[in-house]
């Protein structure tokens, strides 16, 4: 009789913790659901590079490409791999510092960190690093997420990471397919690298997103809203150059005398054309969005050019920018003054802007991307 009324307490006691769980898997589902609601009132916060942050710091820049030039095996990204840090409290700022130090000691790189406060892009999704394994290095950009320790920090994280990561699938033309399950598609998880491609054996960012009720197709659900959207505009990454750039055609009849190209760039800026001499030229003006054949770099008077022909030049910051300080927080603006999205740069962050100012109905911009402005005031 005692086994059986101490059988029967055992079953009564245990009904409750079942019925508990069972609300706690609810209460899961739900959280997941709200959890990307929660991160879409967020603003982005934006992009650092990483190198420009370090120089005005003074601290060296330890350039990963440089050492280690990683192609992808068809010249640009297939995907992205998502991971997480697995070191609590580490920021993104605190990430970044100690990889530019100690990536030659740990044989491990990622090309960016995010946090909720922002994304810090250690070095362009152009080429690979050594994030995943052979197999995932030579075909996916990969993005680090940072360990918060509230589910509102969280939600802003996964914000930043989503928007990020959506903004480079667009630069790439890379459609959100979730591979997590199959191993087939653009968006993965270290796990899923570890299950189906091999060389790396890490689970990131499975249970770190359980602890909070989430998991990675809430986050490509996240990724594919930003991307379907086209909401990502908040502020975009280094423009890239082409997977195969193209051939340059002599521009003299000896070809001898041509120097030899080394890259593809994308003009950002309308860019008038100079000789060696920093004199204007009788060419045409350079139309942003074109792809130029650039040939070494030159210093004319004190400032840098690109060199696209024969005593041809441009300037560089047509090119590649240069980071400005925002003042005050700035929305985007599309070719016709309009308002792009709701997502806003913070007062406080940097900003690349390429060439000079532009006008629009009177108004001073800077270009910040193709069809892409904000206004000059917001940098006064």
């Amino acid at each position: 009789m005692r086994k059986l009324v101490a059988a029967m307490a055992v079953a009564v006691g245990m009904a409750v913790p079942l019925t508990a769980v069972a609300m706690a898997n609810d209460s899961a589902v739900v959280q997941a659901s709200s959890i990307n609601d929660m991160a879409k009132q967020n603003s982005y916060g934006g992009i650092t590079y990483l190198d420009q942050m370090l120089q005005q710091q003074g601290i060296k820049y330890n350039d990963f490409y440089a050492s280690n030039p990683l192609n992808y095996r068809y010249g640009k990204p297939e995907g992205v791999v998502v991971h997480e840090t697995a070191t609590p409290g580490a920021s993104a700022y605190n990430e970044a510092i100690y990889f530019n130090r100690e990536w030659m000691n740990i044989y491990s790189y990622v090309h960016a960190f995010v946090d909720k406060t922002g994304v810090i892009q250690m070095t362009s999704p152009d080429h690979g690093v050594w994030g995943a394994g052979p197999v995932a290095n030579s075909r996916f950009f990969q993005v680090e997420l940072c360990e918060d320790n509230n589910l509102a920090d969280f939600a802003k994280s996964i914000n930043n990471d989503a928007i990020y990561i959506a903004q480079i699938m667009r630069q790439y033309n890379l459609a959100p397919v979730n591979a997590v399950h199959t191993g087939k598609g653009t968006v993965w998880s270290h796990a899923a690298v570890s299950k189906f491609l091999g060389g790396t054996d890490h689970g990131d960012p499975d249970g770190y997103f359980a602890k909070w009720g989430y998991s990675m197709d809430d986050f490509f659900d996240l990724i594919k809203y930003y991307y379907d959207n086209g909401s990502t505009g908040s502020t975009t990454p280094t423009p890239s150059k082409p997977a195969t750039p193209p051939k340059p055609k002599p521009t003299t009849p000896k070809p001898t005398q041509q120097p030899k190209p080394i890259d593809t760039k994308l003009l950002m800026h309308n860019a008038l054309v100079y000789d060696g001499n920093g004199e204007k030229t009788k060419q045409s003006t350079k139309k942003a969005g074109t792809k130029l054949s650039v040939y070494g770099t030159k210093t004319i008077k004190g400032k840098k050019y690109f060199q696209i022909g024969t005593d041809q030049y441009v300037v560089a910051t047509n090119i590649e920018g240069s980071l400005q300080l925002l003042t005050h927080n700035a929305y985007i603006y599309d070719g016709n003054g309009e308002r792009v999205g709701t997502g806003k740069f913070k007062r406080g962050s940097y900003v690349r802007t390429y060439g000079g100012r532009v006008k629009i109905y009177g108004r001073k911009y800077y270009i910040i991307d193709e069809d892409q402005y904000i206004k000059v005031g917001n940098f006064k």
